[in-house]
């Protein structure tokens, strides 16, 4: 992260960058190409596949796990700990309730699995849009002469187009083959209020660019991408697994940049280092990579089980618990409704855009 990341202007477009010009765009832009690389590489014969595991791993429920790495990171931090147990309702959010959502998750995929596979896939559709909101949030600078976006506008725009296209691949996959002039119907109507939302949003800004504000190109980049978020998922002939592929990748690298930006800043200066066992960035390091072994250790094992088998099932439910831990946990731990969490989280984000934009005015 370097001074690259002050902000860089013109009358009508202006480059203020989340960390820096090369981190935002190894971790918030070039992931797209990653994932669309790794998608086709999955299209390749058969015979080409084993050279290519790494990539295909690379989806929600591969890589996904390794969310749990900057997680469990909070429960590593001393006044997060102080914070979380000062009542027992906060205590059981924080220790019991990840446990309570692991073992639904085993439970539904040992019983229903196709409920519980339901239930993940929409869960991370809405895990997925709230990160993208949230960037695009954080990309945005008050007081800056910027074309800010209305919040409900930009929440919508991000929202409608993710329900129409999830709602073609759980049509496609419920009923296959068939053709319903209703269903037909209803996704023209989602899909025209998908591009109203759009288009509303579209709209607001460029009439304040209009108006004299400029337009934050990151920020604009990065909405554009998320309005696109789940267009696989419309693409003939895709599973859960790979409809999440693309996806998938992106938010995972996201997480980790988010999360590294956080890590660098808020651990930084003498006081506040102590608060964690060690390192913090190593600590995440470990954590990550440990989260990403216990998952392919329970999928290698669950490959020696018949599909379909009560061990099968059981070891399955683990791996697609993991990710529905992560998507509870993170529901609390960002949540920035609440002066704690906004405190402990948002300064630091912002921090290394204030002080390397002082740098480049000095």
């Amino acid at each position: 992260m370097t001074s690259s990341s002050q902000v860089v202007k013109t009358d009508k477009f202006s480059f203020p960058w989340m960390a820096s010009r090369e981190f935002d765009l190894l971790w918030f832009f070039a992931p797209l190409l990653v994932a669309i690389a790794a998608s086709v590489c999955l299209q390749l014969p058969a015979a080409a596949s084993p050279s290519l595991l790494f990539l295909f791993i690379v989806n929600a429920f591969g890589i996904g796990p390794m969310h749990q790495g900057p997680t469990w990171f909070f429960y590593f931090d001393r006044k997060n700990n102080q914070y979380w147990a000062q009542d027992r309702k906060r205590m059981a959010l924080y220790y019991l309730a990840p446990l309570f959502v692991g073992a639904v998750s085993v439970l539904l995929a040992v019983t229903t699995p196709w409920l519980g596979l339901t239930l993940t896939t929409l869960w991370g559709v809405q895990h997925f849009v709230q990160q993208n909101l949230g960037i695009v949030l954080l990309y945005h600078n008050k007081n800056a002469n910027e074309a800010l976006p209305n919040r409900d506008l930009l929440s919508r725009s991000l929202w409608t187009p993710a329900i129409f296209f999830v709602s073609v691949f759980f049509y496609r996959q419920l009923f296959a083959g068939a053709n319903n002039y209703w269903a037909l119907g209803a996704f023209a109507l989602l899909a025209i209020v998908a591009l109203f939302d759009v288009g509303r949003y579209l709209s607001n800004i460029f009439k304040q660019v209009n108006a004299g504000a400029s337009l934050n190109v990151p920020a604009f980049i990065f909405w554009l991408t998320s309005v696109l978020y789940f267009v696989p998922f419309v693409w003939p002939g895709q599973r859960v697994e790979t409809a999440f592929l693309i996806p998938g990748t992106m938010h995972w690298c996201q997480y980790i940049g988010l999360n590294l930006i956080l890590v660098r800043y808020k651990y930084q200066d003498e006081q506040r280092k102590f608060d964690i066992p060690f390192n913090a960035q190593a600590l995440m390091a470990v954590l990550c990579f440990g989260s990403l072994g216990i998952y392919m250790a329970t999928h290698a094992i669950r490959l020696d089980f018949t599909p379909g088998s009560f061990a099968f099932k059981f070891m399955l439910g683990l791996s697609v618990g993991m990710s529905n831990i992560h998507y509870f946990q993170d529901a609390f731990f960002w949540r920035f409704r609440e002066q704690f969490q906004r405190d402990s989280i948002m300064p630091y984000l912002l921090q290394g855009r204030q002080v390397d934009g002082l740098r480049g005015k000095g």
